[in-house]
């Protein structure tokens, strides 16, 4: 088992012992979306209530985790767990592989249309995994953007050392708000929901600057993310569960503190779709 569990009798005891929290978010978006594309539920409105990435353009910023996906009241310093995903949906946009992330820091209103070198704001650091290990990357899109721009970002690693992005591509096609902004399968934008680092970085510590190469039009957000947990939606009408604990399948760990949310890769858009998803978190 990990971290808090030393067997699988004491996983079991948490929830019999009380140690115990069930949670569920509902999303609704209004947010057109293209097959393929991953999409940022936080966006979206429905319960949990939607997250802009409204703040200061160019400064770090965490979210509250109260707005999140609702896992509890801190634990420390016992250890809580992620041990049961469940999600269903009526909706066929919505079939698909769902990641679980805690959204530790963002940096809002990235221009992509500015050429001049974006000076990013790092007052606020860290607020989990403060290492940057295993700290990916996300660009969600807050405007609309146009298509085929290109870019690079600046970042400290998590051997702290500086490094340049590869050239990253942003997609062919127009970019909806909420949706990842160099995600589009099969084109140089195919990166999946993350963007790529250098080759020897294990994660991100921070994000230094941004430059456009080819402006796009739009604004993202640059969002630093923990990936925690996958699922797969393959069906319509049917509950998908995901019990964490078994061959494999480890609970992931939940920090005190984490904002939590659900990015989608859709199988067309999830405009006026639903979306219901249930967890079972302990702690011991």
């Amino acid at each position: 088992m990990s971290a808090g569990y030393r067997t699988v009798a004491e996983w079991a005891a948490a929830a019999h012992n009380g140690a115990i929290i069930y949670a569920m978010s509902r999303k609704v978006p209004s947010q057109a979306s293209v097959a393929g594309r991953w999409v940022d539920l936080s966006m979206t409105s429905g319960n949990p209530p939607p997250n802009y990435y409204a703040s200061t353009p160019l400064e770090a910023a965490v979210l509250d985790p109260f707005r999140g996906i609702f896992h509890g009241d801190d634990v420390m310093p016992a250890h809580k767990h992620l041990v049961e995903w469940t999600l269903a949906t009526p909706t066929a946009g919505f079939r698909g592989k769902f990641q679980l992330l805690d959204y530790l820091l963002y940096y809002p209103f990235i221009d992509l249309d500015d050429l001049d070198e974006q000076v990013l704001d790092n007052t606020v650091t860290l607020p989990r995994y403060e290492s940057g290990d295993g700290v990916m990357v996300m660009a969600v899109a807050v405007a609309p953007t146009v298509s085929g721009g290109s870019f690079t970002f600046d970042y400290v690693d998590s051997d702290d050392v500086a490094r340049t992005s590869p050239t990253i591509f942003t997609d062919t096609t127009a970019v909806n708000i909420a949706s990842l902004a160099a995600s589009a399968p099969a084109t140089v934008a195919g990166n999946g929901p993350f963007l790529p680092l250098h080759s020897a970085s294990k994660g991100v510590k921070r994000i230094t600057a941004y430059r456009n190469l080819v402006g796009s039009g739009g604004l993202v957000a640059l969002v630093l993310v923990r990936p925690l947990a996958s699922a797969v939606i393959r069906s319509g009408n049917v509950a998908e569960e995901v019990v964490f604990g078994g061959p494999g399948i480890m609970p992931p760990r939940i920090v005190d503190g984490a904002y939590l949310g659900i990015i989608v890769n859709c199988s067309a858009s999830i405009a006026a779709g639903t979306l219901t998803t249930d967890f079972i978190f302990t702690w011991a």
